[in-house]
């Protein structure tokens, strides 16, 4: 059998499995955790962290990933954002994993960290739409905007015009495809400035603006990339202001503090200020807000460390 004949059986493969949990509603239900961390000010605002948190230490297989469920049902997480970068999770561990967050009530939104121009982005995509399909919670995958073509060149601020065009063409072709199995393709703001000349250089507002991605595609917001990983510094009154505009196209959030360009161990306010989002967020119900946070030395620090932020929260909002 030739690697394309292979490649083509893989492919229909996962296009059957995508439809064989399309076809099971029970899958489907989302669900809160029993004892959900609840903040006084905004209480329909879900929180939940990113598994990247804790990946240093608990490397994603079945039994780890099963520990970090455990923690996050334990301290009334409401869901736990998956990072698969490269959908590497088995269609089978992920059945598993998402059997055991069923059981323990809490949530799971699958992401990876592949870029829309990456070679592998179509491949990994298949793969990740079908694992992202057997977890309960919201219908949604989300995928990174850049990938490779900004991790070759450390100094690059912005997609080209030729860049632009086939990432505006490659998230559109996903999220159709996630579209037409009841998901939402999410991409996140991350090492592309906020906003290019709109000529030869495009950003963040760019790609969600009139020559942007269409309608299907969303916008998966971190809070702190404008101040700590996008390459071109933006004022917070520019964040604030494009943050508004596309509020409603939010999936869902990555709540991170960063301080002088830095992300940091726990939160602790922003460059923009939390309540900023938070109000927004609430009022337009995008309530799935997932901690992320920079690594401790240790993981029993790690989750010290989540628990010092679910404090800070519900001491401050």
């Amino acid at each position: 059998m030739t690697a394309k004949m292979m490649s083509s059986r893989s492919f229909a493969i996962v296009i059957v499995a995508l439809f064989a949990v399309a076809l099971c509603p029970g899958l489907q239900s989302a669900f809160a955790a029993d004892k959900a961390v609840q903040l006084g000010k905004y209480p329909n605002l879900k929180i939940g962290f990113t598994s990247q948190n804790l990946v240093k230490w608990l490397p994603h297989n079945v039994v780890n990933l099963k520990t970090i469920i455990d923690f996050a049902s334990k301290e009334g997480f409401a869901f736990i954002e998956l990072r698969d970068p490269n959908a590497d999770l088995s269609y089978d561990d992920a059945r598993q994993v998402a059997a055991y967050a069923k059981q323990k009530k809490v949530e799971v939104i699958y992401a990876m960290g592949v870029g829309g121009l990456d070679a592998n982005y179509f491949e990994a995509f298949s793969r990740g739409l079908a694992n992202a399909m057997l977890f309960n919670g919201p219908r949604i995958v989300r995928t990174g905007a850049n990938g490779k073509e900004m991790a070759a060149d450390p100094g690059k601020q912005f997609w080209t015009a030729a860049e632009f065009d086939r990432l505006v063409g490659n998230l559109n072709k996903a999220a159709n495809t996630a579209k037409t199995f009841g998901y939402t393709l999410y991409v996140e703001n991350a090492n592309e400035g906020l906003k290019g000349d709109g000529a030869g250089t495009f950003g963040t507002a760019d790609l969600f603006g009139p020559k942007g991605v269409n309608a299907n595609v969303g916008f998966q917001l971190d809070m702190a990339n404008f101040f700590c990983v996008s390459r071109v510094v933006s004022p917070p009154e520019a964040v604030k202001a494009f943050f508004e505009a596309n509020v409603k196209k939010v999936g869902y959030s990555h709540l991170k503090t960063s301080i002088n360009r830095k992300p940091q161990t726990t939160l602790n306010e922003n460059e923009l200020p939390f309540a900023t989002y938070f109000s927004a967020l609430s009022k337009e119900g995008k309530v799935y807000v997932a901690i992320e946070l920079a690594n401790p030395n240790t993981l029993e620090e790690a989750y010290a460390n989540h628990l010092k932020s679910v404090d800070y929260l519900k001491a401050n909002f």
